[in-house]
């Protein structure tokens, strides 16, 4: 990582490895993580080269920031079984529905950071009303994960959640499936009439049309004659 300055490369070769089963993802998360430190070199390489402070600062926050997760999730085992639980049930979702992977993507790299940016920058502008205003924002975002947790653990949420997920991949895949099963029953209709001797749809069509003129005849007759037995009498 440090050679090529980027993650995604090892990253991306590592995906597949463990989807083929090569590697397992506890083998994974190892060498993400050292990734990780190791695309801080080219922050580093870029603050050492200018006079800035400012840019050395700003790489070695991003050292240090990717250090200290590291410190957080992989050293203690029960903390580790975090990303990797959350990894696996990820997978999980995404082979149930393909709409899961967009879903992550807009709420980790986009809504997610957008709050706490919009939150952090209420509590700089130095006003009472903007520092309430977040208060009572970060209030109501911790209660709304609070109850959402409830919800996933205690109130069947997770099972509701896969439900809804399974449901949905059905009517896609009933909907994809429909022409060609229509085509199949066409086909079994067809063979059917052809082994028992039934009219085809235009015949059938046909003789519904007789039948119709036929009863709207049957009227007319009925008045002729009694036209023609009341000028008789």
């Amino acid at each position: 990582t440090v050679l090529v300055q980027s993650s995604s490369i090892t990253t991306s070769v590592l995906t597949p490895l463990v989807g083929l089963g090569v590697i397992q993802l506890e083998q994974m998360l190892p060498l993400t993580l050292g990734a990780n430190i190791g695309t801080t070199v080219t922050g580093l390489l870029a603050s050492l080269v200018s006079d800035s402070v400012a840019a050395l600062q700003v790489a070695l926050c991003h050292l240090f920031f990717n250090i200290s997760g590291i410190i957080i999730w992989y050293p203690i085992p029960f903390m580790r079984k975090v990303p990797l639980n959350g990894a696996r049930e990820l997978g999980k979702w995404t082979r149930r529905s393909k709409a899961i992977p967009p879903i992550y993507i807009i709420l980790v790299f986009f809504i997610c950071p957008l709050l706490l940016l919009g939150i952090s920058e209420l509590f700089v502008q130095q006003k009472v009303g903007w520092t309430v205003l977040g208060t009572i924002i970060v209030i109501a975002v911790f209660l709304g994960i609070i109850r959402f947790a409830w919800w996933w653990k205690r109130q069947e949420g997770r099972a509701q959640f896969i439900a809804c997920l399974d449901k949905r991949t059905s009517r896609n895949d009933a909907l994809a499936a429909l022409p060609e099963d229509m085509q199949f029953l066409k086909s079994k209709v067809a063979q059917l009439a052809e082994h028992t001797g039934l009219p085809e749809d235009e015949e059938v069509d046909e003789e519904k049309a007789e039948g119709t003129d036929d009863a709207e005849a049957e009227p007319v007759a009925v008045a002729e004659e009694a036209v023609e037995a009341e000028e008789q009498a």
